[in-house]
């Protein structure tokens, strides 16, 4: 038995909760990135170089991956965006000026 199809349009609520949690998890992972890259900098063998072995790169490479990752989740959300909903409100500017008119 396959199961329907729901789309995300149609659930503005858990559309909100995913987007909120990929974007959460996009800071922590760019916050562990910065993080590891600090302290590669610290480490380096001379200026302008990070240790390119060892664990701490094992890590930095392994977040990098991860923030990739989720930049593709943040495309997914962006094409499952729902339609607002409701009236729009004029563009600003567009309503017709009040006051004098031309002669």
């Amino acid at each position: 038995m396959s199961e329907p199809v729901v789309s995300l349009s149609a659930i503005r609520g858990d559309w909100d909760f995913h987007a909120r949690y990929v974007t959460n998890s996009v800071e922590q992972t760019l916050k562990r990135l910065q993080r590891y890259w600090r302290s590669l900098k610290r480490k380096a063998p001379a200026a302008g170089l990070v240790p390119m072995d060892g664990e701490l790169m094992d890590e930095f490479i392994e977040a990098c991956r991860q923030t990739r990752a989720l930049c593709d989740d943040l495309l997914l959300m962006r094409e499952t965006k729902p339609a607002k909903t409701g009236a729009r409100k004029p563009a600003k500017g567009s309503e017709k000026r009040k006051g004098r008119g031309r002669k």
